[in-house]
């Protein structure tokens, strides 16, 4: 019988027998074929058994030839795998951990005990981490405590596993206190653990057991290089424990005081609170004890002053001024680096040595310049048949959103150009169009309009095309089932400028932006509308309407004047509605021309497995049209879209009609914001943040909301952009920060979402300059008037309040002067409400 036939009738009949004397007996050759009969048929006819895994054990070259064969989750009996051993060991499986994790550590030391395998470190290690279930495995081999204790050490393993209520911290211990291990070798080895710098599960479960070990000042002070190299760490959690270990010998004789210092030189820059504190405690427990260090501290401490918490900041200048020499020139220079940043309190503190050095800053002569969220550029339009061809090819990228209207505006204007020659080089284009086959919304559109002109232009038809005709509906009858409204009206227009291309009309595309993101100045607007009024042709419908919605509202007395001068009556009322104020008020209802919608706050229910859990949410009020009129507006079909439009197309509807954006902020709002717990596309959200400043257009209501979702938000990438939009716009004219407070101040009441998201994030931005002080002390005077409750964190707004009335020397707002009467006895209010009257006083 061949040796396959042979393998197949052991494994089909399962003779389990008979494996081990068969393996036993092959040949390299025999193995090869075995290898080969078991790739051929295993995870298709055959399931892995006893039988396969010991086959693909021992005809394997390789350990990765094995691993791939073998499933991980199979374990081999282990009296069969002894037997086999007896005459024959693979030359890798001592490297193989899928093979060896199926096996007790103390198994795998009797088989190197008899010669069949070497190990690497770290597969000890892994071995002995996992076998914490018996006393016997430390003892039975003296290898387990000479050496391969210590792998536990040096490599990642599962040190930090805990067995029932055995933990290997426990073991370790037990084994120091036995004087079965040394002491000082795990000390030491424990923080050289940390030093290698693995996960952050495994360096806190070692500093963690060096803590446990209860080390003695002694042992610290022989260990503080290597604690302090910890400092170095890019896991800032470890710092506050390695700050607890060494604080008690911080006043030591042989306390590295220098070398201290030089390691934890950045931590004073660090946003963390309780590392910043435990510093700051270590650096006065050192000024107290040793006056050779006052100045270097000093000085050492003072990036605290960078930091926008007030209890920080007021901690490190009590140090100066405790410590700190009045006379020292250092210090005083260094001060004047922070004074910008200092807060009301610190100030007070530091106010002889500021002045001392006559420092005391006006705020207004601070280098801080709003600049523009977005520099519009002028939009070069496609000007040769070589830049169309290439451009054909990126318009389904997604790259700026103009740029299918550059190229649909030089379709039209090459369209009588084109050769053959050209549309075999738009090829690209065609392949492009071609797998959006099976896509949805402006993409499919887009891809549609593609093919079906190259199969209206192209006299020999490529390949691509050829497969695309059955791929494709003709445009006229392109549609998609719950396909929104928006899409139809963009389907219309492209039939429009279909209709165009049949009949090679040469008249320009009114709707192409002329600058970013989508702007278009009405003196071009009226220039093209002439071309269109000598040749006696009517503009596509939707073409001039989405250039009517993307004109730019400036110098519009001078564009109407000249629209009169170029235009006769019938084209000049084509424009009309740019230069009428009060042209759509009586065709759409109010709030969706300016965003005025009404919003409420309610408890969204969330299902989680069997368990309900209701969480609050905040929902604007936009409904839905089910149909609309057959010769509706573009704006008909704008203000009822949203659900199932993708990030990219999002960002098109919103530059097609900027100026009547609120419908569609509200719907992206209500689909992914008004929950804080629970939100959603992240980065759509930031993109659609930015695309909307890029306008900078006035705020409207549904706009505030959005951005106060931002600047709860958890996410700090999100939240940081936002807060970057309300430093960007807070001292603008045309923005109402009473509005944004108030919307604020009416979720914080709800506990929509944790205060602390917001003050953390506002308090980054006090004394950027005096007028974002006065913006942000009018911000919160409508946040507070507007809580009605002491709500949790309720203390931050109120020392972010007071820290502004001390920056921009005010007296206390009548309507919070109320609000404060009535919260004067809650306990965590008291200092700070005092604080705040006591400042009242001074003022006056």
């Amino acid at each position: 019988m061949l040796i396959d036939e042979e393998f197949k009738t052991i494994y089909l009949n399962y003779k389990i027998k008979e494996i081990i004397p068969f393996l036993k007996k092959l040949t390299p050759k025999d193995k090869k074929e075995v290898a080969a009969t078991l790739k051929k048929n295993i995870n298709k006819e055959w399931g892995h058994n006893t039988i396969s895994v010991l086959a693909a054990l021992v005809c394997s070259k390789t350990k990765d030839e094995y691993e791939k064969m073998r499933p991980g989750f199979y374990s081999i009996p282990v009296e069969l795998v002894d037997e086999l051993f007896e005459s024959y060991v693979p030359d890798w499986v001592g490297e193989s951990y899928l093979f060896l994790d199926g096996f007790y550590y103390l198994k795998v030391l009797e088989w190197e005990h008899k010669g069949y395998l070497t190990l690497h470190d770290e597969i000890w290690a892994s071995l002995l981490s996992s076998s914490l279930r018996t006393e016997e495995i430390l003892f039975s081999y003296p290898a387990t405590l000479q050496s391969h204790i210590w792998f536990l050490f040096d490599h990642e393993c599962s040190i930090t596993s805990v067995y029932g209520d055995r933990s290997w911290k426990d073991v370790l211990k037990d084994l120091v206190q036995e004087k079965r291990i040394d002491r000082s070798r795990v000390l030491k080895a424990s923080l050289t653990a940390i030093n290698f710098n693995f996960s952050k599960e495994h360096n806190t479960w070692f500093l963690e057991f060096f803590a446990y070990l209860e080390p003695s000042y002694k042992e610290i002070l022989e260990l503080q290089d290597e604690l302090f190299m910890i400092f170095h760490s890019t896991q800032h959690s470890l710092f506050p424990g390695v700050l607890k270990i060494i604080n008690p010998v911080i006043t030591e004789k042989d306390f590295k005081t220098e070398d201290f210092l030089q390691a934890t030189a950045s931590l004073m820059t660090l946003s963390t609170k309780n590392i910043v504190n435990a510093l700051l405690q270590a650096l006065e427990k050192i000024a107290k004890g040793n006056k050779k260090y006052h100045e270097a501290i000093c000085l050492f401490l003072m990036p605290v002053f960078l930091n926008k918490d007030k209890t920080l900041q007021t901690k490190g200048a009590k140090i100066i001024v405790k410590y700190g020499d009045l006379q020292s020139e250092k210090i005083r220079r260094e001060l004047t680096f922070y004074t910008a940043s200092l807060l009301s309190d610190a100030q007070t503190l530091l106010e002889k040595f500021i002045a001392e050095n006559g420092v005391i800053q006006n705020k207004e002569e601070q280098n801080y310049e709003t600049a523009s969220w977005h520099v519009s550029q002028p939009i070069t339009p496609v000007e040769s048949l070589d830049d169309f061809i290439f451009l054909a090819s990126q318009i389904f990228n997604n790259n700026e959103t103009y740029h299918i209207d550059l190229f649909l505006d030089a379709l039209i204007r090459f369209n009588g150009e084109f050769e053959e020659e050209h549309f075999n080089q738009l090829e690209p284009a065609f392949n492009a169009a071609f797998k959006r086959k099976d896509t949805v919304g402006f993409q499919h559109l887009m891809a549609t309009f593609v093919i079906n002109y190259g199969l209206l232009k192209q006299k020999n038809k490529s390949k691509i095309l050829s497969e695309a005709y059955l791929g494709f509906p003709t445009l006229e009858n392109w549609s998609e089932k719950r396909t929104p409204f928006i899409f139809k009206a963009y389907h219309q227009l492209l039939i429009g400028i279909f209709e165009f291309l049949k009949e090679n009309k040469q008249l320009p595309l009114l709707s192409v932006p002329e600058y970013t993101p989508c702007w278009i100045t009405i003196t071009t607007l009226v220039d093209k509308l002439k071309i269109y009024q000598q040749q006696g042709w009517k503009p596509i419908p939707f073409d001039l309407e989405i250039a009517i919605l993307r004109v730019e509202k400036e110098n519009l007395k001078k564009g109407e004047q000249y629209a009169k001068e170029q235009l006769n009556e019938e084209y000049f009322n084509f424009v009309k509605p740019v230069f009428e104020k009060n042209y759509y008020k009586d065709l759409y209802e109010k709030e969706f021309l300016d965003g005025s919608f009404d919003w409420k706050l309610g408890y969204k229910k969330i299902y989680k497995w069997n368990v309900t859990e209701e969480v609050p949410e905040s929902l604007i009020s936009i409904g839905d049209h089910k149909e609309i009129p057959v010769n509706a507006s573009f704006l008909n079909y704008f203000f009822n879209s949203y659900h199932t439009i993708y990030q990219e197309d999002l960002l098109r509807i919103l530059y097609t009609a900027p100026y009547f954006s609120g419908s569609l902020v509200a719907r992206k709002y209500n689909a992914d914001l008004s929950c804080s717990a629970y939100q959603y596309d992240v980065k759509g959200n930031m993109k659609f943040l930015d695309a909307w400043m890029k306008l900078n257009l006035p705020f409207q209501p549904a706009h505030y909301i959005f951005m106060t979702a931002g600047l709860f938000h958890k996410d700090k990438t999100f939240s940081g952009i936002a807060f970057e939009a309300l430093i960007n716009k807070a001292v603008s004219e045309d923005f109402n920060i009473h509005e944004l407070g108030i919307i604020i101040g009416k979720k914080i009441n709800f506990e929509w979402a944790p205060v602390k998201r917001f003050t953390d994030g506002l308090s980054g931005f006090i004394n950027l300059t005096t007028s974002h002080n006065q913006a942000f002390e009018n911000l919160l005077i409508s946040i507070l008037s507007t809580v009605e409750k002491p709500v949790f964190n309720l203390k931050k707004l109120l020392e972010l309040y007071y820290e502004l009335l001390n920056q921009n020397r005010t007296i206390v707002n009548e309507k919070i002067a109320k609000v404060l009467k009535e919260w004067e006895n809650e306990n965590n209010l008291k200092k700070i409400i005092h604080q705040i009257k006591t400042h009242e006083r001074k003022t006056l």
